[in-house]
């Protein structure tokens, strides 16, 4: 086999391995009309992935008829994605909670995150919603993080982030969702809810926000008077 048809079979596998990151547990059928790939093309690679060990299957209902087979992947194909080296930040984070307390520790996240979104928000504070959000959006990515950003009916937005590089710490320290929430809001100047799911195995976030009303005022606004 030449290097050429070789580098297409990584690269065809690695477009099932992203898309699958992006929405957990697809079928074949849905595979093929993401990547462009003909239906036995992508069964064939979703069977050597999982024969692999990067892919697992489960089971969907359907509304009628019998249940439907789709692809996810699993823990072994974390290795396809960014990370941070969080280990090293999690023995960091443990001795600093074990020396001084775990609130010096919570102040300690609390000050990373509030730093981000005060940077980021100087940066954006001029900038309409939507190119705010895709700001923020370029600066996750920059870190480790995999997201799109999704807007519904020109008022609903949605960050939805499919790849976390610290989801250890993210397990470890819980009040990390608060604070990045907050930063969130800072940056975006809008309430944000957050809502995580795990289903399949994955990771998956929804940062879910609204275009505010005209007579709003923006969060980080100075008031007078």
């Amino acid at each position: 086999m030449n290097s050429l048809l070789s580098n297409l079979i990584k690269d065809s596998r690695y477009n099932i391995l992203f898309e699958l990151k992006r929405n957990p547990g697809l079928s074949i059928s849905e595979l093929t009309k993401k990547i462009n790939l003909s239906y036995m093309g992508v069964k064939q690679h979703c069977l050597a992935l999982e024969k692999e060990g990067f892919l697992e299957t489960h089971k969907r209902q359907k509304s009628v008829g019998r249940p439907e087979i789709v692809y996810c992947l699993t823990e072994k194909a974390d290795v396809f994605f960014p990370k941070d080296p969080s280990f090293f930040v999690e023995k960091l984070l443990n001795g600093i909670e074990a020396l001084y307390g775990s609130l010096v520790l919570d102040r300690l996240l609390y000050w990373v995150y509030r730093k981000d979104g005060e940077y980021l928000s100087q940066a954006v504070k001029n900038l309409p919603l939507e190119d705010r959000a895709k700001e923020l959006l370029s600066f996750r990515e920059e870190k480790g993080y995999m997201g799109r950003l999704v807007i519904d009916n020109e008022i609903e937005y949605k960050i939805i982030e499919f790849h976390n590089p610290i989801l250890a710490l993210l397990d470890k320290y819980p009040i990390i969702r608060s604070f990045e929430k907050k930063m969130f809001e800072k940056v975006l100047g809008v309430p944000v809810k957050r809502i995580e799911d795990r289903s399949f195995g994955s990771y998956y976030c929804t940062f879910l926000f609204q275009y505010p009303p005209s007579n709003s005022v923006h969060p980080n606004a100075e008031q007078n008077g």
